[in-house]
């Protein structure tokens, strides 16, 4: 799995709500770019972290493998774990060393070493200046996200969403709102990027190198309404959301996040306005 043990599907549930809905903070998707960077590259992340009743700061801190689990930073020497940012105030990033790599063998390096990254949330109103005093006990973690670092010839890229589209004719590009009536039910099918599906190759554990071909997969959430299924798989991307009859607000929020299961990630987020 790209993702060791990111909470996607709400861990942190204290009731039987579907994994769809957004009724607590969340954490939905984790991208970093590049998806598969090489060494010396500068790494950038962003987070789709959500919470229907406040903001969030999203605190990024993170390790190399040495002292790393797929428990995230195994270790209780601070000089190992650094802080990387703060969403959305301090953009969380990564210079990868230059030699991280140096001291593995030639045929090792294709498939590199791994930074655990651990994600934590705090609100937003929270004080910048104390954050690294604060005490782990203060913070919410969400999930933990593995960063491969390594020579490979097909490095990953992350999928982008360029649109959605909705009932097969109404196109919807980024910052787009839907308008929709109450109770009605809407087709909703991710559209990407014709360069999103990248050929690259998987080594085994047997050493043996095997050309693959990606196979993506979406999910779906939204702060109201309803889906039957909230998933599918790339070609077939399209899902079935219907919108509430009672809605919680006039306006909603659904979000669709696309995985390349090789750890790329994009998403879209589409404003929904409740009529009728």
């Amino acid at each position: 799995m790209p993702f060791a043990l990111l909470m996607l599907s709400g861990c942190l549930t204290q009731s039987l709500s579907p994994a769809w809905f957004i009724d607590r903070t969340r954490l939905l998707a984790v991208r970093a770019e590049p998806a598969e960077p090489r060494p010396g590259d500068l790494v950038t992340f962003t987070s789709l972290a959500v919470d229907p009743a406040q903001d969030l700061l999203i605190v990024w801190t993170g390790c190399v493998l040495e002292s790393s689990s797929s428990f995230g930073c195994d270790t209780t020497d601070p000089d190992a774990i650094s802080l990387l940012g703060v969403e959305p105030l301090l953009p969380p990033s990564l210079q990868v060393p230059a030699d991280l790599l140096d001291d593995l063998p030639e045929e090792d390096r294709d498939e590199g070493k791994n930074y655990f990254l651990t994600l934590s949330a705090l609100p937003g109103d929270t004080d910048l200046s104390a954050i690294e005093e604060l005490d782990q006990d203060d913070l919410l973690e969400l999930g933990i996200k593995r960063l491969p670092v390594s020579e490979s010839t097909t490095a990953n890229h992350n999928p982008e969403i360029r649109q959605l589209l909705i009932d097969g004719v109404i196109e919807v590009l980024p910052g787009g709102v839907l308008t929709v009536q109450r109770g009605q039910t809407y087709s909703i099918e991710p559209i990407l990027n014709e360069d999103a599906i990248e050929a690259y190759e998987y080594i085994t554990s047997d050493g043996v190198t095997e050309p693959r071909v990606e196979e993506p997969y979406f999910t779906f959430y939204a702060t109201d309404g309803s889906y039957v299924v909230d998933y599918s798989l790339y070609p077939y991307g399209a899902v079935d959301w219907t919108a509430p009859v009672d809605p919680l607000a006039d306006t909603l929020t659904i979000w669709s996040v696309v995985r390349d299961r090789r750890g790329g990630m994009g998403w879209f987020t589409l404003t929904v306005e409740v009529q009728g």
